[in-house]
């Protein structure tokens, strides 16, 4: 029904103004950054910038398009050239809720433990093993291969998981979130204790 796809087209067009509004700050700073000249306009204009006007315009949760126009800051801060990358980095932000963002950032250190409130059992519990689980597939985090997680997978005690970013964890959360230091990072994680546990590594033969 055309009136349908009308109505859908004038939502979405009333969304992206309003973003934009909302957003005015941080699109000042890139239009700033754009005239600078520190990037081909070309590039940004052919290849990076549809991608972000198209994600602001498409993406459901409002919270999350802080870290879009952090990510497309942080193209010309870096200078970054690397399409493939870039690109990539979006893609990998498309595929993640506020929520799992969240998470990352929990154990980036940038947010406070909120699943300790969780009861053992409930649905919020069983949400945050989900998100785990995508935040792992996504190669954003890893975890140390003990028993424990042999037998429980992510549902095993944090000790036991002792999670981390992975290093392409560590660069994703970089390019979207400007508060995060990987180096600060990386020194706070450096003397944790192994957890107990820890599955022997196995030693190939020819």
């Amino acid at each position: 029904m055309p009136y349908i796809g009308q109505f859908e087209q004038t939502r979405k067009i009333n969304r992206a103004e309003r973003r934009i509004k909302e957003n005015s700050v941080p699109l000042k700073r890139i239009q700033q950054l754009f005239l600078s000249g520190e990037l081909s306009q070309e590039f940004i204009q052919e290849k990076i910038g549809p991608i972000v006007l198209s994600d602001l315009i498409e993406e459901h949760e409002d919270a999350k398009i802080r870290y879009l126009l952090g990510g497309f800051e942080n193209v010309f801060i870096d200078k970054n050239t690397n399409e493939s990358l870039i690109i990539n980095y979006f893609d990998t932000l498309r595929q993640l809720r506020y929520i799992d963002v969240k998470y990352l950032h929990y154990y980036a250190g940038l947010e406070n433990d909120e699943k300790s409130k969780y009861e053992k059992n409930s649905k919020e519990e069983a949400l945050y093993l989900q998100i785990y689980t995508k935040l792992e597939r996504l190669y954003l985090i890893k975890h140390a291969s003990t028993f424990d997680y042999f037998d429980f997978g992510p549902e095993s005690i944090e000790e036991s998981l002792r999670t981390e970013l992975t290093k392409y964890g560590k660069n994703f959360v970089a390019f979207i979130s400007k508060e995060f230091d990987v180096s600060h990072y990386e020194e706070s994680i450096k003397d944790r204790e192994e957890p107990q546990g820890l599955l022997p590594k196995l030693k190939l033969t020819e």
